[in-house]
């Protein structure tokens, strides 16, 4: 017994555009991120998808939204798979901050340091880990189309063992779709490591 998640990230967004970032604060899609958003489901329509998932940040629930309309399934929001907390970071241009002594770690590694009032990888890591495998285990024999967020994917495919380097908008571009299987039988995650734009 399986369960596919197809995860993937929403679709531009005006901060994503001015290199801006967003964390768990939010910005409406663009006109390309709505289109980015148009050629995912168009992407997945053959794969048979039973439900779309979404973070309850509102670029990842207007890109299900977006989706649903060609798809025509149901959409179910979890709060669990918001974006990574970058506490004191959200809102600041990347230039702002990139000069910062704990930039690297903090965005292209996967350790317990954490911005400001924010949230580590690791813990980030461990969170999507959790919201993932409880909805696969809710949903044996089901394929899911899950829309989150970069950073979040970077952390959970971390912790899963993925150490490619490179920040989530050098990794995971907007739009962009991952395959991931939950093995019910040893409860585990197998996945590709590239995702496909």
């Amino acid at each position: 017994m399986k369960t596919v998640l197809y995860l993937a990230r929403h679709g531009q967004t005006q901060w994503n555009k001015l290199q801006r970032f967003q964390g768990q604060l939010d910005s409406d899609l663009t006109p390309l991120g709505k289109l980015q958003s148009e050629q995912l489901a168009l992407q997945l329509i053959d794969k048979k998808i039973d439900l779309i998932v979404a973070s309850t940040l509102g670029r990842a629930v207007d890109s299900a939204v977006i989706c649903q309309q060609t798809l025509n399934i149901p959409i179910y929001q979890v709060t669990e798979l918001t974006e990574r907390n970058l506490g004191a970071w959200q809102g600041k241009e990347i230039t702002e901050i990139k000069h910062d002594e704990n930039y690297y770690e903090l965005l292209h590694q996967f350790t317990e340091l954490a911005p400001k009032s924010g949230e580590s990888a690791i813990k980030c890591g461990k969170r999507i880990s959790n919201a993932l495998e409880a909805l696969a285990v809710n949903h044996p024999n089901k394929r899911l189309l899950v829309i989150f967020h970069g950073e979040a994917l970077r952390c959970f495919l971390a912790r899963l063992g993925n150490t490619v380097n490179g920040n989530a908008y050098e990794l995971y571009k907007n739009g962009c779709v991952l395959p991931l299987t939950y093995s019910h039988a040893d409860n585990s995650f197998k996945h590709n490591l590239v995702a496909d734009t």
